[in-house]
């Protein structure tokens, strides 16, 4: 068996690279926080393979689809410097995939009803004549065929799932192992158990939420579907009158209720599918209780209402995660998997290693704090009121006029931020994805400006301002600010929370898992986005003078940070740039 240097395709390992890639070969079970620079997805498949046995499959778990690109790529360099070809697969959405549907505004659980009254379908048919051929376009794509090829074979879905028998990686969103009908779904196509799966969870940091396989309903989808059906829905109303919290809902419906509900929503829609519609707001109603029903067992799961919708969530990320801690191996690694002990107990990974890695771009930061005068407490919010977000506006101007380039500042939530933004100059991150690139790309053109974003919104994660010039690729970012520590707002569905967490955990410990621990991770994830090599310069500002919970932070962030008066950190960010 090769060492995983043996397979690394690059010319040398970076700066620790060999280091995380030893570790990762040799550990079981490994917890770890790699930042940013070091290679952490190549690193990862190499040790993967090497230590692979015949049989076993390695899967990849990515949040975004750029992250599994990252991986596509990888693995096939990895397949290119080795020379012994090998099938990487990229499992996507069935209605992603989908020739005939994925063009259409319908929700996932109608497009799946959809694709099994479509009968005729012609792409089905086609993969049941070809699918014993699979083998040979396995082959094919494994020495580097066009992947056009794959829709000749039928359904790309099941065409893919089937090419995913053959493959050595499989590369897959987080709601294929995380889903517990997914999950089972996943490992039985592809016939395949716990002690054969090699599995890496990369940004596994995103693992303490878990609203990525979470349900819910809202109110306005079940005012539609009174219109589409003649039926009584007045016991599910009268959900939606009780108060925020938790409900037995079997006191509302009964199984038999979401049957018939169930028959009605597919009876319209058979019907709107010979008209050209494939949208039933019944069947969403009877998809989202059929849920309920699915999970009653499992204790883990709640049902509560929240504002107008109706909501069906996992609480501990523990529980969740419980069957894949089965897997022969197993890696969790993200740049900002800090404090990693609160991970370790928050996962029940306790018995697992651990490996933390310092920021290797420290020279080219400057962390400041402030000593005293502003913070975004609820406190001072209503003390102050509206001067509160002006003396942060004004701050935010500051910083941004040393700094030039581009400035991101950071709010706590979408309203903070819309209030900040009435008193400075700048661009206000928006809520489509796709007003978000096309905001992003024009920043990139201009090189210079303020961006109002949202810690833990679309500009705070995964997301590079970044522009290639005289043949490098630099950053365009020079300050980020952390106007105000982002812990998570306090409602209704915190408190059911805090309950389950405090009887697990024991008292008080909820406060860490669900406030503190979110809040580090937002301010570490905004952080990352100034600095992308060691060629960039930077700033990093927290405008919040509640100090006493730096000690929550890693060591390795709390050694950087200089805490200075406000009126003080325009001048240390000018000379810092220019030095």
């Amino acid at each position: 068996m090769p060492l995983p240097t043996e397979l690394f395709p690059y010319n040398k390992p970076r700066r620790f690279q060999d280091e995380f890639m030893q570790v990762a070969y040799t550990s079981d079970r490994l917890l770890a926080s790699v930042p940013t620079g070091i290679g952490k997805s190549v690193a990862s498949l190499c040790s993967f393979l090497a230590d692979r046995q015949a049989k076993e499959k390695i899967v990849v778990l990515t949040r975004t689809k750029s992250q599994a690109e990252i991986f596509l790529r990888e693995a096939k360099a990895i397949s290119d410097k080795t020379g012994k070809a090998f099938l990487t697969v990229q499992i996507k959405s069935k209605l992603e995939l989908c020739p005939i549907f994925r063009n259409d505004d319908i929700g996932y659980e109608e497009f799946l009803q959809l694709c099994k009254l479509k009968q005729d379908c012609s792409y089905r048919r086609l993969f049941k004549e070809k699918q014993d051929e699979i083998i040979y376009l396995a082959e094919a794509l494994a020495l580097g065929e066009d992947r056009k090829k794959i829709l000749s074979y039928g359904c790309p879905y099941l065409v893919n799932f089937e090419l995913a028998k053959f493959a050595r990686v499989i590369i897959a969103a987080y709601q294929y192992m995380l889903n517990p009908f997914l999950r089972n779904l996943f490992l039985g196509r592809l016939k395949l158990g716990y002690d054969e799966l090699l599995l890496i969870v990369d940004e596994a940091h995103n693992l303490q939420s878990l609203d990525i396989i979470s349900k819910s309903l809202s109110e306005r989808t079940l005012k539609l579907a009174q219109k589409e059906v003649d039926y009584n829905f007045s016991n599910i109303e009268k959900l939606f009158r009780c108060g925020d919290g938790q409900i037995n809902f079997e006191e509302f419906i009964s199984r038999d209720d979401v049957e018939k509900i169930y028959a009605l929503g597919v009876e319209i829609l058979q019907r709107k599918l010979m008209k050209g519609r494939k949208v039933s707001y019944t069947y969403r109603v009877a998809a989202f209780f059929d849920s309920a029903f699915r999970l009653l067992g499992d204790d883990n799961w709640i049902f509560f209402r929240k504002g107008s919708s109706l909501h069906l969530k996992p609480v501990l990320p523990g529980e969740v995660f419980s069957s894949l801690k089965q897997s022969r191996k197993l890696l969790l690694m993200s740049g900002t998997l800090e404090p990693i002990e609160i991970y370790k107990t928050l996962l029940d990974l306790e018995e697992a290693e651990e490996y933390s890695l310092p920021n290797i771009y420290r020279n080219s930061l400057l962390y400041l704090g402030i000593k005293k005068g502003l913070n975004s407490s609820l406190v001072l919010r209503k003390a102050l009121g509206q001067k509160l977000w002006k003396s942060y506006a004004r701050e935010i101007e500051k910083i941004a006029s040393a700094a030039g380039g581009i400035t991101l500042a950071f709010l706590p939530s979408y309203d903070i931020m819309r209030q900040v933004s009435e008193w400075v100059e700048a661009t206000v991150e928006p809520k489509d994805n796709r007003d978000a690139e096309k905001l992003r790309k024009k920043a990139i053109e201009t090189g210079k400006g303020i961006i109002l974003g949202v810690a833990g919104g679309k500009f705070s994660e995964g997301v590079e301002f970044t522009r290639v010039e005289e043949g490098i690729r630099k950053s365009l970012v020079k300050a980020v600010v952390i106007a105000g520590l982002p812990f998570p707002a306090p409602d209704s569905e915190m408190e059911l929370r805090q309950k389950i967490y405090d009887k697990k955990f024991g008292p008080g410990k909820s406060f860490i898992f669900l406030s503190v621990l979110p809040m580090i991770n937002r301010v570490m994830q905004a952080a990352g986005r100034a600095v992308r090599s060691e060629r960039d310069k930077a700033g990093i500002v927290i405008i919040d003078d509640r100090t006493e919970y730096l000690r929550y932070f890693p060591e390795d962030f709390k050694q950087c940070i200089t805490f200075v008066e406000p009126e003080e950190i325009s001048g240390e960010i000018r000379d810092f740039l220019r030095e």
